[in-house]
């Protein structure tokens, strides 16, 4: 299956019954050494060789036995970040949003309604030899998909697209980010319409440095459509995307999704991406249970299923006012010492690329 429930000792769940914390209660017994070793030890790191498989157009791809690290997702999540894990090597890619609509969030600050601010320049300048991510928001509320399709944003479109050909790095651009899901609103045709319009226009205007990342939301697809009814086509798919929050794990539809989506994805020899991924449940001081309910199951899918990038969002979910999102919770690593400690031994491995001078060569990307 692609989640798979991973079954930890007894005991834990005992205690996540009674409300106990486990990190006072295994603290006391073991050193954090110990703690932090048995929490490790819960990933399963198998590749399964059924998702290992030749790519077919396709851009800046890692190479095997690799998985991009990228961290994200707002100008405040970053700088909360880079203040607490300094001392950390820094993460292999970054990401940030913007709108179709209006050139907002790239060459400056932008700050939307929520608080949140985003600012792709501000990524360039300050984090040398990184890659961006770039979440492309395109809905089909207010016909914003059939908008775009029609060139209504075609000025929006340019001005991206010299700005990408400015940064002379990889970018992995996600258009009209979790397509499918029922938030969106998105019809079909309208979507593949937009999807195309805005690839055909960014070619013709010469930008090679991106990556076009379909990007599903693994629920069930808006308004009852098909996953394939939205595939805009492999001429113009590089990578698949995958939204991976909450306790995905134990959801018996979920598993039915994302198992649908990482079949399409290997039918059509594309590469898969994290392009989404938190703890929505929250990451609490002294509580380990969030590592093995999600961070355990999380890593276990990237291994197993052979996932080629993932994409951590470090925020704090409360702070925003979002249709759908009431109960999701804190999920920052610094809320928890022992949990942020487990996830950098795991993520500073060798498997997970990172900033570094030779990273553009390991995606493929020749630049001067």
């Amino acid at each position: 299956m692609f989640f798979q429930k991973l079954h930890f000792p007894r005991i834990k769940k005992i205690v996540s019954l009674l409300g106990i914390s486990l990190c006072t209660l295994t603290c006391n017994a073991q050193d954090s050494t110990s703690v932090i070793d048995d929490m490790l030890s819960n990933i399963d790191r198998k590749i399964d060789p059924y998702f290992v498989y030749e790519y077919e157009q396709t851009k800046f791809v890692p190479p095997s036995g690799k998985t991009l690290l990228i961290m994200g997702q707002t100008v405040q999540d970053i700088d909360d970040y880079m203040n607490n894990f300094s001392d950390q090597p820094i993460p292999g890619g970054w990401s940030a949003y913007w709108g179709i609509p209006e050139f907002n969030g790239i060459t400056e600050t932008h700050t939307n309604q929520n608080g949140s601010s985003h600012n792709h320049q501000m990524l360039v300048d300050r984090f040398p030899n990184t890659a961006i991510q770039s979440g492309l928001w395109m809905v089909g509320t207010w016909d914003v998909a059939k908008r775009t399709a029609d060139g209504e944003f075609d000025e929006v479109i340019r001005q991206y697209s010299d700005w990408a050909k400015s940064i002379n790095r990889p970018i992995y651009l996600r258009i009209g980010y979790e397509f499918d899901g029922p938030h969106n609103e998105l019809e079909p045709t309208e979507y593949v319409n937009a999807y195309r319009h805005i690839v055909d226009m960014m070619r013709s205007q010469g930008v090679e440095n991106v990556a076009f990342v379909w990007h599903s939301y693994i629920f069930a697809p808006y308004n009852g459509n098909s996953l394939a009814s939205y595939y805009p086509g492999d001429e113009y798919v590089d990578w698949v995307g995958v939204s991976l929050f909450g306790l995905l794990y134990q959801d018996a539809d979920l598993m039915q999704y994302g198992n649908a989506v990482l079949e399409f994805a290997k039918e059509h020899k594309k590469p898969v991406m994290a392009a989404e991924s938190s703890p929505v449940n929250g990451i609490y001081p002294e509580n380990l249970e969030t590592w093995y309910t999600w961070f355990s199951n999380f890593f276990s899918v990237c291994y197993n299923k052979n996932i080629k990038a993932i994409s951590f969002i470090n925020t704090n979910w409360e702070q925003y006012s979002i249709d759908g999102i009431g109960s999701w919770r804190d999920a920052r690593l610094a809320n928890n010492e022992l949990i942020s400690k487990a996830w950098f031994l795991e993520t500073n491995k060798d498997r997970y690329l990172k900033q570094s001078e030779s990273l553009f060569e390991e995606l493929g990307y020749t630049h001067d």
